[in-house]
């Protein structure tokens, strides 16, 4: 549908409003809704912008623990950074990539919202005789408003469906090894349905680096 742009700020009020309505809500300040309905990715990424930094500063990466795994996410890391065109360097200057990886039981890791969606496409409206020069607003509203297998704003949160008990987590932190200042931190959780974490662990380190430098909140993605 469309709506004018002054009505945009009014309806999504009344979306969010509803989407943080129930026993167990979501918050209000998570800047993604997951797409309510349909299976959902094992993968989810958070990430934090603090502040910004030049891509051609040359980036240490460092496991905070050198046991074998991450020795072979450390490889991985350079890897996808390099072909993200950012320069890898063993050095005492420039940016620190600290990384470290665990298995944590999946009540540990953050639940993702998964009450409805919003989004929203601004453009100048296309009839002619408008004199106003006001653009329109089309709002694509998908909420999730009753379901006893899924969270939904009358039925609650649902017990988590699927077969992993265990999450494999990755939190990294890029630092300016100068003044030890943080500049971006993420964190990659995928949900464990095979004995295979090491292939797992590798498959996370491409979006982790695809987002960094950037911020996002709970955004999915599978296993490459």
């Amino acid at each position: 549908m469309k709506i004018s742009g002054a009505a945009f700020a009014a309806a999504i009020g009344i979306v969010v409003a509803a989407l943080v309505t129930g026993p167990d809500p979501i918050r209000a300040a998570d800047p993604q809704l997951a797409q309510a309905g349909g299976p959902q990715a094992p993968g989810m990424i958070t990430s934090q912008a603090f502040k910004d930094f030049s891509a051609a500063a040359p980036i240490t990466v460092t496991p905070y623990d050198d046991n074998d795994l991450n020795l072979q996410l450390k490889a991985e890391f350079e890897t996808e950074l390099q072909a993200n065109e950012r320069k890898v360097a063993e050095a005492k200057t420039g940016l620190l990539l600290l990384f470290e990886s665990k298995i944590i039981p999946a009540e540990q890791a953050p639940r993702r919202p998964s009450l409805g969606s919003v989004s929203a496409r601004s453009g100048r409206g296309d009839d002619p005789s408008r004199q106003d020069g006001s653009d329109d607003v089309e709002v694509d509203v998908n909420v999730n408003v009753w379901s006893n297998t899924q969270d939904s704003v009358l039925g609650g949160r649902q017990e988590a469906q699927g077969v992993g008990t265990s999450v494999f987590h990755i939190n990294a932190v890029l630092r300016d090894q100068a003044n030890g200042e943080v500049l971006w931190q993420g964190d990659a959780y995928y949900e464990l349905q095979s004995p295979d974490a090491e292939r797992v662990a590798r498959a996370m380190v491409p979006p982790l680096v695809d987002n960094l430098g950037k911020s996002t909140a709970n955004e999915p993605f599978e296993a490459r």
